[in-house]
């Protein structure tokens, strides 16, 4: 943490600060919706998506291109403007004997998540939601890219960096760890309903943050972020 701090102030850049441009950072993909409409025709311009994909899946495809975007501008911020190393972000190899630890924790948190929503469901996976649309209007390769995206920029932003800047605001990791867990639940509501935020969505940040709280590695919670969304694959 003091190392933290000492970049931040060789910088110029308080940490308050630095988590305030994250915070802004991450709204990338909703301010740069108008961009949406151009990065669709240059998407198949080059032939992604293909010319029968609808303008639905379309945009979400674009959508997920914004957030890159947003994972770009926050990593020259953090190397440039800040001026402190990817360490900072919790992005460092992994040790081999904690891959198993995070196929574990994917696990048993995809069971324990998806097992509290059929239970709540009656059994039923409900397709209505917004995100339940999005699943079903998107191709296997799409869905793929979904996966990939969900697990890099979410666990990016809402890990590494607010977990990270919040220690350094702070000096309480237990009030960081409790911020990322709530935001990343609250943010999952409005498309996802309350009934997979509050089973899957809750465990499986549950299982996401203790993960790097106990190991402080950014890598092993985009693996097991990304285990843990493979049976979005099945819709595809």
């Amino acid at each position: 943490m003091r190392r933290v701090n000492l970049q931040a102030a060789r910088s110029g850049i308080p940490p308050i600060a630095a988590l305030a441009v994250g915070a802004l950072l991450w709204f990338v993909p909703t301010l740069g919706q108008p961009l949406v409409g151009p990065i669709v025709a240059a998407l198949r311009a080059l032939g992604l998506p293909q010319e029968d994909t609808g303008g639905y899946p379309a945009g979400f495809v674009a959508t997920l291109v914004l957030r890159w975007f947003a994972v770009v501008l926050l990593l020259v911020f953090v190397l440039a403007v800040e001026g402190q190393p990817l360490s900072s972000l919790g992005v460092r190899a992994p040790r081999a004997k904690d891959l198993l630890l995070t196929v574990a924790v994917a696990v048993l948190a995809t069971v324990i998540g998806f097992g509290l929503y059929l239970l709540i469901q009656g059994g039923e996976v409900d397709g209505a939601t917004q995100t339940g649309r999005i699943l079903t209007s998107l191709s296997f390769g799409q869905l793929v890219h979904l996966v990939v995206n969900a697990a890099v920029v979410e666990e990016l932003f809402f890990r590494g960096f607010l977990i990270e800047r919040t220690i350094a605001v702070t000096g309480r990791p237990w009030l960081a760890a409790v911020g990322s867990y709530l935001l990343f639940v609250g943010s999952h509501i409005p498309g996802s309903g309350l009934p997979t935020a509050l089973t899957i969505t809750a465990v499986g940040s549950l299982a996401l943050v203790g993960l790097y709280m106990l190991r402080r590695n950014l890598f092993l919670c985009v693996g097991a972020h990304a285990l843990g969304d493979t049976p979005i694959l099945l819709a595809g």
